[in-house]
């Protein structure tokens, strides 16, 4: 298990239509694709998702900063590469670049341990006995064309799924445009489905927050999904002991000690780490087992390939799941075996490792 080379592939896949999230412009998205191989042959696999326009930024801290210090490393001893890099990346990256780079590599990591074992991660990990793992439909972007019409298209093919929760996105339109949206979108999931909001950080202040708060309340939302800067802790926390909306947050934080904060002061109902932002499958777990010791629910963000093993592994809420034909999240484009959706919940892949098979033309033809 000794690692011999550590090969990064940067890509950016253009998403089917350029569309808004709440405070921004989506047109493509970039992934950092990483390969380790070790001395025995055996090859395992990771990814992170870098925004719109990093991907060749980190392919290239990967190459010269941190491949040199993973080749001779054995990955069956532990997590001590892990620590070293940390500890020798802290003044260029607690967080962000560096962090979604260990990240890609840690799930690298895991995968190789799960297939030398035989088994699925989820297995490996101690879970994975369901055959299907709960999930919710994500999407209400903002589109061009009619609002309602596009919620209401996009729920259809969601409920012919089997879906019953949706998510949408909100604070990226004027405020009744939004209440109008939420209403449509609470009126299509029905008394059967849950409904929840994710705002991406579109509000400044509390105030801001609790006016759009006020406004939802009655509609019984799941949870509002950051609606304030990742960075204002304080901000939910107020949030999370005044609003009758459940708040969520976690996506873009790293590392237990940023989640020990977020749990420790009860700044959210719901958390959501991220295990291509956290660190990786360690630094998930980790924050996993802090959020159900402190009773919060754990309902990772995106990238369902290796969280339906995760949530699969320790009984976490659900999965988001993002259909590959909606075109948003396409991460699914650089892979030959997606996963399987049956009656609105993902069928946990059987194959030993994560299960990640990439396609190598795809990734010829995305890269950068």
């Amino acid at each position: 298990m000794t690692i011999t080379d550590a090969h990064g592939t940067a890509v950016s896949v253009p998403v089917t239509v350029p569309t808004r999230m709440s405070t921004r412009l989506l047109a493509v998205r970039d992934y950092l694709v990483v390969r380790l191989t070790t001395a025995d042959g055996a090859e395992g696999v990771g990814y992170t998702y870098l925004g719109t326009t990093a991907a060749k930024l980190a392919r290239s801290l990967l190459h010269e900063l941190v491949a040199p210090r993973l080749v001779g490393r054995d990955v069956a001893e532990g997590d001590e590469w892990w620590d070293e890099l940390y500890r020798e990346f802290l003044l260029i990256g607690r967080r962000g670049l560096v962090l979604r780079v260990l990240s890609a590599i840690d799930i690298a990591v895991w995968d190789l341990r799960a297939q030398v074992a035989g088994q699925p991660l989820a297995e490996f990990l101690g879970g994975g006995g369901a055959e299907l793992v709960p999930a919710y439909a994500s999407g209400g972007y903002y589109h061009p064309g009619d609002p309602i019409e596009n919620l209401r298209a996009e729920w259809d093919r969601y409920a012919a799924l089997g879906f019953r929760d949706f998510k949408i996105k909100v604070g990226g339109a004027p405020l009744e445009d939004d209440i109008a949206r939420v209403r449509a979108a609470r009126d299509l999931v029905g008394d059967g489905g849950r409904l929840a909001l994710d705002a991406n950080n579109a509000w400044r202040t509390v105030e801001e927050a609790s006016r759009f708060i006020e406004r939802v309340a009655e509609l019984d939302p799941w949870w509002l999904e950051e609606p304030l800067s990742p960075d204002d802790i304080p901000g939910h926390r107020i949030l999370a002991e005044t609003s009758p909306v459940p708040i969520a947050t976690g996506e873009i934080h790293a590392t237990r000690w940023e989640f020990r904060d977020i749990i420790g002061s009860r700044a959210c109902a719901v958390v959501q780490p991220d295990v291509c932002v956290v660190g990786g499958i360690g630094e998930w777990l980790a924050v996993a087992d802090m959020a159900r010791a402190s009773d919060i629910q754990v309902a990772p963000h995106w990238n369902a390939n290796v969280h339906v093993h995760l949530v699969a592994a320790v009984g976490a809420l659900c999965v988001e799941y993002f259909a590959p034909e909606e075109g948003i999240f396409n991460f699914e484009s650089l892979v030959t075996e997606r996963l399987q959706v049956r009656d609105g919940a993902l069928v946990l892949p059987r194959t030993p490792g994560v299960g990640l098979v990439f396609d190598s033309p795809a990734l010829e033809r995305y890269s950068v």
